[in-house]
């Protein structure tokens, strides 16, 4: 059975999509796998690392009827990089073995139970959809992100905090020494809800979010967060514990403001740089 049969690039894009959380080296060897199931011409890509889960779905020619495995990602994602990108690629599955083919190359490849991948299981009671434009929310992080502490023991700092309430979504992100706030409106109106987004999930959405137009669903549940963009879908647990009182901390009724020409700003703060040294870079 031919499971796939595409140009490399339309499969190297799907797998990459999903490929970010993979580990090389993980206690369960069947995490560093993708899951591949195949339903007539789609095939439907997951991966996992046990706290975030993320799922596509790409058209991917082949033969018709259906099959499952899973394949080491980093391996097929480094084999596919070694073909041009108009290349036709497939992956057959012959007398037990999967074989991936492109041109005159031929890779047997290694495959383990499709039912011995350890989906996340996703919470019975998730809050209200809402969205917002995909490039708002990636903005969004860019603003705060740099604020996100890195191994804290106070664990609860080491992500983004999510709070939506009416029309308006809120991120903010402190390590103890600055803090970041940033602010979109959403296109219906929330009950509160407030979450904290761990760090790797951070960073991985900021990898996949999309400059283009198009919208992010999101909803929370007690313990996790649901995103779905742009044919993904991405699940992910949160932080436990008490993000710090943010309002308490962002000075309120300056007497000065300065407003500044961003680049000048820029060059001034690239100029001075240079003479901080490694350990302190302060200006």
């Amino acid at each position: 059975m031919i499971v796939f049969k595409s140009t490399q690039d339309k499969v190297l894009a799907a797998l990459q999509s999903v490929a970010g959380i993979v580990e090389r080296r993980h206690t369960l060897p069947i995490l560093a796998n993708v899951l591949l199931r195949k339903t007539g011409s789609q095939v439907q890509l997951t991966t996992s690392d046990l706290e975030i889960q993320i799922r596509t779905t790409a058209e991917l020619d082949g033969d018709s009827g259906n099959f499952a495995t899973t394949l080491g990602a980093r391996k097929l994602i480094d084999i596919l990089r070694t073909m041009s990108g108009d290349q036709s690629v497939s992956l057959e599955s012959s007398a037990g073995k999967l074989i991936l083919k492109g041109g005159k190359s031929r890779f047997t490849l290694q495959s383990m139970p499709p039912e011995d991948f350890p989906l996340v299981q996703e919470s019975a009671s998730f809050g209200p959809v809402f969205s917002v434009p995909q490039k708002t929310l990636k903005s969004l992080l860019g603003q705060v992100s740099f604020s996100m502490a890195v191994h804290d023991i106070r664990y609860y700092l080491n992500g983004i905090l999510f709070v939506a309430e009416g029309k308006q979504l809120s991120l903010v992100a402190t390590d103890g020494h600055r803090l970041a706030f940033a602010c979109a409106t959403l296109d219906v109106e929330v009950p509160r809800q407030e979450v904290i987004l761990p760090r790797k999930t951070v960073l991985e959405m900021q990898r996949l979010l999309s400059d283009a137009e198009g919208a992010i669903e999101m909803q929370f549940a007690g313990n996790q967060a649901k995103f779905s963009f742009g044919g993904m879908e991405f699940v992910t647990k949160l932080v436990e514990g008490k993000f710090p009182d943010y309002n308490r901390v962002i000075p309120k009724n300056h007497k000065n403001i300065v407003t500044l020409g961003r680049v000048p700003l820029l060059a001034s703060l690239q100029r001075t740089a240079i003479m901080t040294s490694e350990k302190f870079k302060g200006v």
